[in-house]
Formats: structure tokens, sequence, C-alpha cells
């Protein structure tokens, strides 16, 4: 198979229930920080929170599906920024597990804190979610749907597209289509009471966000 013959289209209102499907095989099991604290285990095949979380902006016209012989082979979840509504807001989070995770990635948007490292910017699409089927990596899927989602920033205005990298490779994606590092965290130091939170296993040694101007 070859990234050509994979479709890439916006979802529809009656697939999200096959998006979470999708998910709940590679997403919430394999995601390096999601795996680290095993949120998802045998024992605990779901996690509310993370489900309820991951798909909050499932009806916004801006989400996207990889579809090959008519099988959801990716999912890329996007959601606009906008300067005159942003807030910095805490998710509600009752999962003890799942908690350690949404906090670091607040954290780390407060301190990239977008907006005022980029006065000129009033619109950004963020990539909130991107992934693919474990037996499909490595042949441009993750690739053909970052680049379709910044097709969709510009046709909706937006001056930049914002990716936050939780592991190495999708990070590695980001840098190969030009992406710019703009802030980085080893999660080893990333710690709470003295304790480092998160451990993801090799390669995943960092968070990275990434940033590219339109």
């Amino acid at each position: 198979m070859a990234a050509n013959d994979v479709n890439i289209r916006l979802v529809r209102p009656d697939e999200q229930e096959a998006v979470r499907d999708h998910l709940r095989k590679f997403f919430y099991r394999q995601e390096p920080c999601n795996e680290s604290v095993q949120i998802i285990t045998e024992e605990r095949p779901i996690c509310h929170d993370l489900e309820s979380f991951t798909l909050q902006f499932f009806n916004n016209g801006l989400n996207l599906v990889a579809e090959y012989n008519e099988k959801i082979v990716g999912v890329c979840l996007n959601v606009m920024l906008e300067r005159d509504k942003f807030e910095f807001e805490e998710y509600p989070v009752k999962d003890e597990r799942f908690v350690k995770v949404v906090r670091l990635l607040e954290y780390a948007e407060r301190k990239v804190d977008l907006f005022k490292r980029y006065p000129e910017v009033n619109k950004i699409l963020s990539i909130f979610v991107l992934s693919v089927d474990a037996s499909l990596r490595g042949k441009g899927i993750a690739k053909k749907l970052t680049n379709k989602s910044k097709e969709l920033a510009k046709e909706h205005g937006a001056q930049m597209v914002f990716l936050e990298c939780t592991s190495f490779f999708s990070a590695a994606v980001a840098k190969s289509l030009g992406y710019e590092l703009v802030w980085s965290l080893d999660y080893e130091n990333y710690k709470v009471n003295g304790e480092v939170v998160l451990k993801p296993v090799h390669p995943h040694k960092s968070l990275q966000l990434f940033v590219y101007k339109l």
C-alpha cells in the first residue's frame, strides 16, 4: 500500500463511533504518555475522561480521517483557536491517571503561550489528535493528514498551525514537513512534588511543540 492509495477527507457526523473505535484500538492505548501511566489496560479498557477530552470538538467541521479500502486507518482531530475567544482553562478530569497527562499538556500550552509569542496571529489551527493504524505506520499517512490540516487552516483564515507532539514519531513528522520547534520539555524534567510524573519508553523522551506559519 502506498500513501496515494489512502483518501484523506473530512469526517462525517455519523462516524463518531467509528472514530472512537479507531482511537480505542490505537491512540488511547499506544500514545506514549497514556501508555506510561497505563490509562488503558486489559482490566480497564475504557477511560471515559480520555474519550470525552479527545472527542470534545468532534462536530466542528475540522476533523479528518484517512480511509483505505473503506476502512478508517487514520484520524486527525483539530480545533481552531481564536485570540478574542481564547482562555487558558483547566479541563475537568476525575481519572487519576489521565489527569497527569492533561495537566502536562496544559502546562506546556501556558509555557509556550502562542498568542503572546505571536502578536500578529489571531487564528491558529491546533492538531489535537494524530493517530494512524499500527499496521500502516511509516507509509506517509500522518504526513497526509497533517498537510490536509494545513490546507483546512488556510481555508478557515488561520495564520498558523500548532502541533503538540508527545511522541518521537509525530515530532519526526513535524520536522520533516518544515514545522518550527518552539518549546520542548524532557519528560524526566517534568516533576510534581519532586516526582517525575510521566516516564514514556524509548524513544519518546520529550514533549515537543511545533508551529507552521501560513
